[in-house]
């Protein structure tokens, strides 16, 4: 196993991207250290960890927020003495926590800083509380995930705030492995294409129910005629003609954080099934 005897935190990891990171991380023998934002979803994850014969920890929360955040670092050094791997999922599109006024700039400013805090903010805090302990040890693996939306402008699919903070996690990560690489740490990117996520199950909803030609068509059969090229789009489509899943982008992950890619840093790695060639 590539892993073993490796300890590696996953935030955001009790479903979907996340819980395909935790899961294929645990495959190749690391133990884990999964949050997730409600306690159920992150012991669900923590069961199927344990199943796998991995030591699991759990620790649930809003990982935005830095008393999490903190508690997550902690919880980690008391039981298992240190981390080797950090894998920065949390992301999406949310409004700012704070009441929207009913100013013409408020909902705006509330889009772009909650998309801030949530795609940018905190990664850059959990590496900036990381780092510390991954010098002192002169080692250690981050992988930031960011998403195609920063590395194509996908017109009307993804928010301009979204696909513009994924661009900056892309930038943040380059100089982020430029200024460690000197420790012996790599930082690097996942791009995801398109999996069938809930947030795509929610727009795929959507799409289905506002559009009459698509009565009668499920949303996960709508996502995978998109996905395959069959329903026309703004965009490219994957080149291998089909979606992307959890798994892709643990396995990619994976590979990221073992030695096969020691000599890899300052990358981003699209996942995307070939939507994105550069």
């Amino acid at each position: 196993m590539k892993l073993e005897g490796k300890v590696a935190i996953v935030t955001a990891g009790g479903r979907g991207i996340g819980r395909g990171i935790a899961l294929c991380l645990a495959e190749e023998g690391a133990d884990i250290v999964v949050n997730s934002f409600h306690q159920e979803t992150t012991n669900k994850v923590a069961d199927e960890i344990k199943a796998m014969g991995r030591k699991v920890l759990t620790v649930a929360g809003d990982i935005t927020e830095t008393d999490i955040m903190l508690k997550t670092i902690e919880d980690t050094i008391n039981t298992f003495g240190k981390i080797d791997i950090l894998v920065n999922n949390v992301g999406g599109g949310r409004m700012a926590p704070e009441n929207i006024g009913s100013g013409p700039l408020d909902k705006e400013i509330a889009l772009w800083n909650g998309t801030y805090h949530q795609n940018i903010r905190a990664t850059v805090l959990m590496c900036s509380a990381v780092a510390p302990y991954f010098i002192k040890q002169n080692s250690g693996k981050i992988v930031n995930i960011a998403s195609i939306a920063g590395r194509y402008p996908f017109t009307g699919q993804w928010p301009a705030a979204y696909g513009s903070m994924k661009a900056g996690l892309i930038r943040y990560t380059q100089g982020l492995a430029n200024k460690l690489g000197q420790h012996n740490i790599n930082a690097n990117c996942v791009c995801p294409g398109i999996v069938y996520t809930a947030a795509w199950e929610r727009g795929s909803k959507q799409m289905v129910d506002n559009t009459p030609e698509l009565k009668g068509i499920s949303p996960k059969e709508w996502f995978d005629l998109r996905a395959s090229g069959q329903y026309p789009q703004r965009g490219p489509y994957p080149a291998l003609r089909r979606a992307q899943t959890e798994e892709d982008m643990g396995r990619a992950v994976v590979f990221l954080v073992s030695e096969d890619a020691k000599n890899i840093t300052g990358q981003a790695l699209n996942v995307d099934g070939g939507m994105v060639m550069s």
